[in-house]
C-alpha cells in the first residue's frame, strides 16, 4: 500500500511497531532463557509482561482509528532479531552472551523509541490525542527501560567477558 497521506503513514507505523513488538515479546522471552546472569534474565522476563503492555495500548490506538489490528513486517526488527540469534547460535550462554543480550535490547529499544517518537508527532499532527497519549506512554516506558539498560550495560562486570 503506497502511502499517500498522514493517515496512511500513520497506519504503516503503527503496524510496523505492532508486528515489531510481537516479534520483540518472543526474543525478549529467549533471551530471558538465555541469559545466565539472574539479573539480565530477570530484567528480560519483565520486559516480556512491559511488551504486553504496550501491544494492549496499541490495540486501542488500532481502535480509535476504526482499523482492525495488523501487522506490516518491520524488517529493522527482523535484522536486529536475525543478528541476535546468529550469535545466540554460535555462542555458548555465559558473561559474553549475557552482555550481548543486553546490547541487543539497546539496540531494538532505540529502534523503538524512534517508532513511538514517530507516531507521537504524527498522532499530534492529526490532532488525535487519545492516540497520542496511548503512545506517549509507551514511549515513555521505552525510554525508562533504555535507561535501566544502559546503567546494566555501563555496569556489566567487564573482568567476567
Amino acid at each position: 500500500m503506497a502511502a499517500e497521506d498522514i493517515d496512511d503513514l500513520f497506519e504503516h507505523e503503527l503496524e510496523d511497531i505492532y508486528f515489531a513488538e510481537h516479534e520483540l515479546t518472543e526474543a525478549y522471552d529467549r533471551m530471558a532463557e538465555t541469559s545466565s546472569d539472574e539479573e539480565v534474565a530477570a530484567f528480560f522476563e519483565s520486559h516480556v509482561e512491559e511488551t504486553g503492555d504496550h501491544i494492549e495500548r496499541l490495540v486501542e490506538v488500532f481502535e480509535l482509528t476504526g482499523e482492525a489490528p495488523q501487522t506490516e513486517e518491520c524488517e529493522g526488527i527482523e535484522g536486529l532479531l536475525a543478528e541476535w540469534e546468529e550469535f545466540a547460535e554460535e555462542n555458548d550462554a555465559g558473561s559474553v552472551h549475557d552482555y550481548y543480550n543486553l546490547v541487543t535490547a539497546i539496540k531494538t529499544e532505540r529502534y523503538e523509541q524512534t517508532a513511538y517518537e514517530s507516531l507521537v508527532a504524527l498522532a499530534h499532527e492529526r490532532g488525535d490525542s487519545e492516540a497520542e497519549d496511548l503512545l506517549r506512554e509507551n514511549l515513555d516506558e521505552d525510554e525508562e527501560t533504555l535507561d535501566e539498560l544502559a546503567e546494566m550495560a555501563e555496569n556489566y562486570d567487564y573482568g567476567s567477558l
